[in-house]
């Protein structure tokens, strides 16, 4: 049984470096590098699949184990491809992947250094390189990596609970608490009230202004009605970049708001303000960015949306706390989430009773300053939600922060964000598409639909009736399933999505949408140019077919068509 691990006598790799290489050998004839996803050769359900899966008796070898694993891989989107535009998920760097590889062989568990060593060091040393970043003060920040960035809102919400109520740890929630987030907050914040027990109807939404962001007037209303039922305000969560539009919320406003109804209403706690940044993080590397002398050679309309944003999200050092998605916008893979808090006595302060005497956390106490912490004293267990703690995560993020530094991160997105516009520009010239975010998106995502007539009105006029607007729905639903058929035989090298809308359209109405959400550093303007004009090819041919062709199946079942009238008639 040995052979099956690593010879303490030595630190050989070799054993590693053959499995993996057997591994890819296997995997590899399910790709085709023309294309973003590998291939599905075999069309089964997961219960047809599942039918041939037992638990063997006998032991077996590496290779006879990832014949079978092998097959598990069809179907999977490569997210190195440029033409994968699916989602906001990256390609992971070699090195992250590389140190994460070795970390899992050494097995180390967070939970504690005394079993962990120095490397859970790499935590505090993340959580200080973003404190610099965001400009908290890192001798008084803190953080903690987690299970995603529903677990970040997750940790903000509860944080919430406990300034409102700080005995609710041990005696349970008894004064209605709620939290504030806007209509284009994530749904995950609602999520996460249902998870802390104080239900998910608790998270009170209130509405944007045109531009997306938090009405101001509204959210005091909603804070001030609240407190004045008998109620609780324990978090308000402002968007720090939302998936697609990018939508950050003025964050300085909101904590000044906060601040006035504390003096106002004379509460004796302070209601919490947290922002949403998972994705949106990313802009804090261009905070020093000179944009006169534009040393990445940004074309005027990236540098525009740079500046924006930049300033926005500068404003999440007045925040109480921040979320963090490395494996979203930093190039890791999953999963590497870090919560981030002004104040880490508040992480601290949600250990159990039964850790009080730990000299940097549980019980309420202040911890340690990182100077007096020695080795054997960290033991983020008795503080923190897990007891079992991968420290792949922390590594990644580490490895990636020195690997690529703030010049690093600015060419990737930076490039990102103009091939993205490039890309738009490119659709909208051909007159056969309609760019729906074209000037109020401050991200990378495009949305688009295909018009049916050069001469088709924009889905934003007023005039269009039902029929139409309905008709229009079909056709961009039939041509998504064109192209998703087309990927399926090959001939696609472009994996878009079909998003359930975008803002509301022409009298209230809602239809499915084209959305294009590039991650690769493959993805560059010259790509994007080839991308958009096969697009062109593409509509070209779907509207050259026979009226009523069956459109054939494409890589996975496709999502249902998307159509929501609103008042038309």
């Amino acid at each position: 049984m040995r052979e099956f691990f690593q010879d303490p006598a030595g630190d050989d790799l070799a054993g590693l470096h053959r499995d993996l290489h057997v591994l890819q050998n296997l995997v590899s004839r399910f790709v085709d590098p023309a294309e973003p996803r590998m291939r599905r050769q075999d069309d089964e359900s997961f219960g047809e699949i599942l039918q041939r899966e037992s638990l063997p008796t006998a032991t077996s070898t590496s290779r006879a184990v990832f014949e079978d694993l092998a097959p598990y891989f069809q179907g999977m989107l490569r997210w190195n491809h440029p033409g994968t535009m699916i989602n906001v998920t990256p390609p992971p760097t070699y090195a992250s992947v590389a140190a994460a590889a070795y970390v899992s062989l050494a097995n180390p568990n967070g939970a504690q250094d005394m079993s962990s060593g120095h490397l859970l060091g790499v935590e505090l040393a993340v959580v200080k390189m973003l404190s610099q970043l965001v400009g908290l003060d890192p001798e008084r920040s803190g953080g903690i990596f987690t299970f995603g960035g529903k677990g970040t809102n997750l940790h903000a919400v509860k944080h919430g609970i406990q300034r409102a109520q700080p005995d609710a740890r041990r005696h349970g929630v008894r004064t209605p608490v709620r939290v504030v987030s806007s209509t284009e907050g994530h749904p995950c914040h609602e999520e996460v009230c249902g998870w802390l027990g104080i239900g998910e109807t608790s998270c009170l939404r209130v509405p944007t202004l045109p531009d997306g962001s938090m009405d101001l007037d509204a959210l005091d209303g909603t804070l001030r009605r609240t407190v004045r039922s008998g109620e609780q305000v324990g978090t308000i969560i402002a968007n720090g970049g939302t998936t697609v539009q990018m939508l950050i919320d003025p964050i300085a406003e909101i904590v000044s708001l906060r601040d006035a109804l504390v003096e106002d209403l004379g509460l004796d706690y302070v209601p919490r303000v947290h922002v949403d940044s998972v994705v949106g993080w990313v802009w804090h590397f261009f905070r020093d960015y000179d944009a006169e002398a534009n040393p990445w050679n940004f074309r005027e309309s990236t540098l525009g949306r740079i500046r924006r944003q930049a300033a926005r999200i500068s404003e999440t050092r007045l925040a109480d706390s921040f979320g963090v998605d490395f494996h979203k916008t930093g190039f890791a893979s999953y999963s590497a989430s870090l919560y981030m808090a002004a104040d880490r006595t508040e992480i601290y302060r949600q250990g159990g009773a039964t850790h009080s005497d730990h000299p940097i956390g549980g019980g309420g106490r202040k911890g340690l300053p990182y100077d007096d912490l020695r080795f054997g004293q960290h033991s983020p267990f008795q503080y923190t939600l897990e007891l079992s703690r991968p420290l792949t995560g922390p590594v990644e993020a580490y490895v990636n922060l020195k690997l690529l530094g703030v010049e690093g991160y600015q060419q990737l997105m930076g490039g990102l964000i103009g091939a993205s516009q490039r890309f738009g520009e490119e659709l909208a010239a051909q007159g056969r598409f309609e760019v729906l975010n074209a000037t109020d998106s401050e991200g990378f995502a495009v949305l688009f639909v295909a018009r049916p007539d050069p001469d088709t009105p924009s889905v934003f006029d007023e005039g269009w009736s039902r029929a139409d607007l309905e008709a229009l729905a079909v056709y961009n639903y039939e041509l998504y399933r064109f192209l998703f058929e087309q990927q399926g035989l090959g001939r696609c090298p472009i994996a878009c999505d079909y998003s359930s809308g975008y803002h509301t359209l022409a009298g209230g109405a809602r239809i499915g949408v084209h959305k294009s959400y590039p991650m690769s550093p493959f993805y560059d303007e010259k790509t994007a140019v080839v991308f958009a004009r096969q697009l062109g090819d593409l509509l070209a041919e779907f509207d050259a077919r026979e009226p009523g062709t069956p459109v054939g199946a494409g890589p996975h079942e496709a999502r249902p068509m998307i159509f929501r009238p609103g008042t038309l008639t």
